[in-house]
């Protein structure tokens, strides 16, 4: 352990490393809060750059049990309790933030993966992240970000659950021209609709797929749905109109998966 004033240049370069996407970009860094992200970034293999740790929190059972798992080249820097609280916007660090280092990721073919997931412009870090952890817990060898948010965010990072370190995580400004790479490679381009597309659960999934959804408040644009081999729409019962892109999302990947598995 080495121990680490809160004044330290340490900690203002990993303040900025939180609030600057800039910055993790040219990293290649991601920020994990907590001893069970570490704990899923080592089971995954990742490189682990840096481990923050406050004073008060190294012998917590949970704290200790995942810097026991550390390799000889990472030590811990210890700060005072709090100082890691204040951290660009993590407020829940949980005594502990590591930088880890994101996965170089290309852009997948068929023949690596039959199964990708595309979020075209989903805005909302907490989406995204849940989107991740679904197209990971469903199978999918990649999520394609198009426009939207940050992968980086420390809330994508954390509503992932650690899926950003168990599958490929591409992003790129364009979600025409991501449909279109996707497309070019074999795959077949399905898109979620509110309404008039083929009810989701009867169309044929089992090839390679890329499900397309849209953004949280205008859904997939024209000029995406005018790309798309297949529409998709689920089913309402009830007065809704339609489901959050995070659950329409996560009703798709296991959709696949089940007509796999079947």
């Amino acid at each position: 352990m080495r121990p680490l004033s809160a004044r330290n240049p340490r900690v203002n370069a990993l303040a900025k490393l939180a609030r600057r996407h800039e910055d993790r970009a040219e990293q290649r860094a991601l920020l994990v809060e907590g001893p069970v992200l570490l704990g899923t970034a080592l089971d995954a293999g990742a490189e682990v750059i840096d481990v923050y740790v406050h004073d008060d929190a190294v012998d917590r059972p949970a704290v200790a049990a995942v810097l026991a798992r550390l390799g000889a080249s990472v030590i811990p820097w210890v700060v005072p309790s709090g100082t890691l609280d204040r951290v660009g916007d993590v407020r829940t660090s949980q005594g502990v933030i590591s930088v880890v280092r994101r996965g170089e990721a290309s852009w997948p073919t068929p023949d690596a993966t039959s199964f990708v997931l595309v979020l075209a412009g989903v805005a909302d870090p907490g989406n995204a992240g849940t989107l991740i952890r679904a197209a990971a817990a469903a199978g999918a060898g990649a999520v394609v970000l198009a426009g939207g948010v940050d992968p980086t965010n420390h809330k994508v990072v954390r509503a992932s659950a650690g899926a950003l370190f168990s599958v490929d995580v591409i992003t790129t400004p364009s979600a025409i021209s991501a449909l279109q790479t996707l497309s070019s490679a074999g795959f077949t381009l399905a898109g979620t609709v509110v309404r008039d597309g083929a009810p989701y659960d009867t169309v044929d999934l089992t090839g390679a797929v890329a499900v397309v959804v849209g953004n949280e408040a205008h859904g997939l644009g024209a000029d995406l749905v005018d790309l798309l081999d297949l529409t998709l729409t689920i089913p309402m019962a009830g007065p809704t109109e339609s489901l959050n892109v995070a659950m329409a999302g996560t009703v798709m990947c296991f959709e696949v998966l089940r007509q796999r598995r079947h």
